[in-house]
Parts: structure tokens; C-alpha cells; sequence
């Protein structure tokens, strides 16, 4: 691999030992079969194996001083060097095999960040809670869309792809911590006139220890940012399906 790689995909973890090594395994497929240029970061500072099983994979694994989705994310990123980012859960729930879907758009030109659409591709049974899927996800969506003056189907997707030069654009802004952090990047995004594309994905069910999430907590900390934002991030985006 040269100094400077093409792509870097990186994962915040949180007990992932037993899906860790297949979603490493996709990226290094992926780097493979497209002829990818790649490094691979994860973010760990909990006490299962993850580290371990990352490491002996040859992922670059870094240690946040502090917990917290968004900490992990903004860690991640100033570590990444690659032209592209790709950012992804180590739960194996996304598939790390639909990179190159997130890739195409960024690589054409035609986008500068690229979502994974759940709600646009397949959520297999069993993946999502009922309440997340049709009640909870939806209406949060709805409420980014009015305040943002946006289209996008699925704001909470934590599967996302987009050029070193977005990231430099949104950086400085990027300030949450928690859970908020996905809806924070898109405000960010949408006020920094971003072109934000979506494409279809399939959502699967996680494997290991039980869902960090917790619906409720999460649910407001996301509800609380778009309506503490609004007023200052409410411009509109254009968002658009990767071919």
C-alpha cells in the first residue's frame, strides 16, 4: 500500500469480537476484486477482543479518550488519509461488500457524500425493530426533511461514503458526541451546500452482543439537535439515487 491510500474505511466498535473479522474480511475483498488502494481504521476502547481480532487483520486500531458515537467518528476521520472515506458499524448490519455502491457516485463527480438507503433497498427480518422501521426512523426523518428543506430517505443510515474534500468542509462543525452525530453531519452537509446522493442498500440483522442503541435516549438526543439547529442549518440539499 502507498503512503497516501485511495480509500479508508473506517468503524467506530463497542464488543463487535464476533462480526469484527467478517466485516474486515468484505473490506479486504472489496480492496481486492476493484483494485483499491485501502486502510482500514477502527476505534476501540472497550474490553472484548475486538482490538485483538482487528489488529491481527492488519486494521489500524486507535483508543478515543472518551465514549460516544460522535467522539469515535471525529477520531476516525482526522486519522483517515485516503481521497475517499467510507464509514460503517462493525456490527454487520451494513454490508461492507456495498462499497463500491457508495464509491460510484463520489468517483463520477455526481456527489460529494453518498448515504446508504435502508429504506430505498431491503431491510431483512429481523434487522430493524418494528418501532425503529416504521415509526421511529420515519418520523425523525420527516422532521429533518421539513426543518432542512431536504429529500433524503434515510438520515439515520450510519452507512456513508464521501471525498476528503467533504470532510475538510464540514470538519471544524462537526461537534457532537453521541448518537446525534449522523443527523449533525447531514445539517452540516446541507448548510455547507454538499451534493448528497443516496443509494439503495440491504440492512441485516446484528450479530453479537445486543444493539447499542437505545430507541428513546437516542430517538431525543437526534430530535433535540434538528430542532436546536434549525434555525441556523435550515438551507436545502440536493439529493439524488447513484446510479
Amino acid at each position: 500500500m502507498s503512503a497516501k491510500p485511495e480509500l479508508s474505511v473506517v468503524i467506530p466498535t463497542k464488543n463487535e469480537e464476533k462480526s469484527i473479522g467478517k466485516c474486515i474480511e468484505k473490506i479486504q475483498r472489496v480492496f481486492t476484486e476493484h483494485h483499491i488502494d485501502g486502510e482500514i481504521i477502527a476505534a476501540d476502547n472497550y474490553r472484548d477482543k475486538t482490538p485483538e481480532i482487528a489488529k491481527g487483520m492488519e486494521a489500524k486500531v486507535i483508543v478515543p479518550d472518551e465514549h460516544g458515537y460522535g467522539n469515535a467518528y471525529r477520531l476516525l476521520f482526522e486519522e483517515a488519509s485516503g481521497d475517499y472515506i467510507v464509514m460503517g458499524d462493525g456490527d454487520n448490519t451494513y454490508d461492507f461488500m456495498d462499497i463500491p455502491k457508495l464509491l460510484e457516485p463520489l468517483k463520477k463527480g455526481e456527489a460529494d457524500l453518498v448515504l446508504g438507503s435502508r429504506f430505498k433497498g431491503e431491510i431483512k427480518k429481523g434487522a430493524m425493530p418494528w418501532h425503529h422501521q416504521y415509526i421511529g426512523n420515519p418520523v425523525l426523518t420527516w422532521i429533518f426533511n421539513r426543518a432542512n428543506k431536504s429529500t433524503i430517505s434515510d438520515t439515520h443510515s450510519g452507512f456513508r461514503g464521501f471525498t476528503k474534500g467533504a470532510y475538510e468542509k464540514m470538519r471544524t462543525d462537526l461537534k457532537a458526541s453521541g448518537m446525534e452525530f449522523a443527523t449533525e453531519m447531514l445539517e452540516i452537509g446541507i448548510m455547507k451546500s454538499l451534493r448528497i446522493a443516496e443509494v439503495p442498500i440491504t440492512y441485516y440483522p446484528r450479530e453479537g452482543s445486543r444493539p447499542n442503541l437505545n430507541w428513546i435516549s437516542d430517538g431525543w438526543r437526534h430530535l433535540r439537535h434538528i430542532i436546536s439547529e434549525h434555525v441556523t442549518l435550515g438551507r436545502g440539499a440536493t439529493v439524488g439515487e447513484g446510479e
